[in-house]
């Protein structure tokens, strides 16, 4: 497995190919998200089990995203049916899903775990957001702002470890120990990249929201507003999604000479 390295402004070309996918194909990634988000509701809904569930076929998912991706850039369409093109064998299923989707559930587990035991605490946290008159108050107070610091921090090696993880044992067929490491070295190797790609979408999500609150302010109706926001978000959140194939591609050697993403030809071959 040979790693790529690629300058940092690449991180603003992953959004960017990410942005131009799901415009090809709005309804598409649109429609597979609200999926997604659909039967994750449903599936939180279950006792005990539901909310486990959901964090581990989260792997699969991006998968579905990355292939959603290719798709789109070949001039396919995009239909619902990517969302189980992952698990069509049997023994993807047994030997790729769920041991990947086991140490993705188990890595969070521990994240919530050492945010509580290093951060305010959960009886802190319950006692801001009850003393809190509305949601922006909650969100500015200490104790809440310290816990969203300790998660965020702990998230960030475990994003790492994860980013590349379901391709390398899906499309490269990597054992999963060997595709955690390889996943970790390749956004370090690129982490200049990644670092600007993560700032690209956090401004993105802050123009959205300044955009909205704009709009909201000169439309007679919050209504109107509200379902724009909505639409933008979903349309945001899908890009983003679909820029995740590029993030993966452009930091392995192809194993043909057959590029695999729709890169300009200088970002594509840089080493």
């Amino acid at each position: 497995m040979k790693l790529r390295s690629v300058p940092a402004r690449m991180g603003l070309t992953w959004m960017g190919h990410g942005l131009r996918a799901c415009a090809r194909q709005p309804m598409g990634f649109i429609g597979l998200l609200g999926m997604v988000a659909c039967a994750a509701m449903v599936t939180l809904g279950l006792p005990v089990l539901g909310p486990f569930v959901v964090i581990a076929v989260m792997p699969v998912i991006w998968m579905a995203f990355m292939l959603a991706s290719r798709r789109a850039i070949e001039g396919q369409r995009v239909t619902p049916s990517v969302l189980i093109e992952p698990l069509r064998a049997q023994e993807d299923i047994t030997k790729v899903w769920m041991p990947l989707g086991g140490a993705y559930l188990l890595s969070v587990l521990l994240i919530k775990m050492l945010a509580d035991l290093l951060g305010p605490g959960p009886e802190v946290l319950a006692d801001a957001f009850e003393s809190a008159k509305d949601l922006s108050e909650a969100l500015n107070a200490p104790a809440v702002q310290t816990d969203l610091l300790w998660r965020l921090a702990l998230t960030m090696p475990v994003s790492l470890l994860f980013w590349h993880t379901p391709a390398l044992v899906f499309w490269a067929r990597v054992p999963l120990l060997k595709s955690l490491f390889f996943s970790a070295m390749a956004c370090w190797h690129n982490i200049g990249a990644f670092i600007l790609y993560g700032l690209s979408w956090t401004a993105a999500v802050a123009a959205l929201g300044l955009a909205g609150e704009l709009f909201r302010m000169a439309a007679p109706e919050p209504i109107l507003s509200n379902i724009l926001m909505a639409i933008g978000g979903l349309w945001l959140a899908s890009a983003f999604y679909a820029s995740l194939y590029f993030t993966v591609v452009d930091c392995f050697e192809p194993a043909s000479p057959t590029p695999t993403t729709d890169a300009p030809p200088d970002a594509a071959g840089e080493a």
